[in-house]
């Protein structure tokens, strides 16, 4: 499978009719990206740190675009529409979300843990301060 990824034939000519492993493996993947998704917004729900759940945010942002775009991606493989059924719509899809979380691991790596050193200060700093709830 991974040899095809560096064929220029794979990612630009019209596919088959029949999918291929590849295409079931976009398909889990894309699938389990929306599971992800689906268990970060619960989790967000349940966390009381707003740092915390402003990483979970963007990361169920992420991982809920990536699935739809996927899940578009494979409708259309699977009904055989002549453009949109393409290997690269789905190899742009992955770029964007790499690109994307990219992004995210830089906040997590910079900025994300001087927010939570703050917010944690800002919260013994109020537990002391009288008639500051």
């Amino acid at each position: 499978m991974f040899s095809k990824l560096l064929d220029t034939n794979y990612w630009f000519t019209q596919p088959p009719i029949v999918l291929t492993r590849s295409d079931y493996y976009l398909a889990w993947f894309f699938t389990a990206c929306l599971v992800l998704a689906i268990i970060l917004k619960l989790a967000k729900q349940f966390s009381k740190n707003p740092i915390k759940t402003k990483l979970m945010n963007r990361l169920f942002n992420l991982l809920l675009t990536v699935s739809l775009s996927g899940l578009i991606w494979y409708g259309f493989r699977y009904e055989n529409t002549p453009i949109f059924a393409m290997h690269y719509w789905a190899g742009l899809v992955l770029l964007m979300g790499l690109i994307w979380f990219l992004f995210l691991a830089k906040y997590f790596a910079f900025r994300f843990f001087p927010e939570l050193s703050e917010f944690d200060r800002e919260q013994v700093k109020k537990k002391y301060i009288p008639g500051a709830k």
